[in-house]
Parts: C-alpha cells; structure tokens; sequence
C-alpha cells in the first residue's frame, strides 16, 4: 500500500462523519429532503477537494484530470455512504425510541 492510499483513507473518515452534518444544517436551513443525496454527494467532493489541497498542495496542471476524476469519484462514493451511513443512524434511533 502507497502512502498516498493511507492519506486518502485518513482523508475519507473525516468526510463521512462530517458530511451527514452539513446535509443536515443545509436541510435545516432550507434545502429540500429530497436533493439531500446529491447535496451529500457535493459536499463530500468539496470536502476531498480541500482535504487534498490541504495535505498535498494544489496538483500541478498535468495531474489535474487525474485529481478531478478522484474528487468526483470520491464524492460520489463517500456521499453515497455518508447518507447511507445517516440514515441506518437514524432508523436505529427510530427503532430505539419506540
């Protein structure tokens, strides 16, 4: 395994935890349930946008098409589980209160 592979993963962890959040403050703030996938699924690309930026720098003009296709890849894969991930959460709750 490549180092890079463990800074993606240390990077995915964050974004599942922290996407469900901001899905829901958005929601709060107005943002109608039924867009709340493809929301989790643009928030969770940014987030691997900014976690990259953050740890590598901005990639270098050759090494752009590869980065991008990962950020839409991972924000379709980590917002998809992110709302999975919210919503088994809040069916065992659900179950617990009744």
């Amino acid at each position: 395994m490549e180092i890079r592979d463990s800074v993606e993963l240390v990077a995915g962890v964050p974004v599942m935890v922290v996407t469900p959040a901001l899905v829901e403050i958005a929601k709060a703030n107005g943002l109608p349930a039924r867009f709340a996938g493809v929301a989790a699924m643009v928030i969770a690309a940014v987030l691997l946008v900014v976690a990259e930026i953050a740890l590598e720098g901005v990639p270098s003009m050759e090494a752009l098409p590869v980065s991008v296709a990962r950020w839409i890849i991972g924000g379709v894969v980590y917002g998809m589980a992110a709302a999975g991930l919210y919503s088994q959460g809040r069916q065992m709750s659900e179950r617990r209160a009744a």
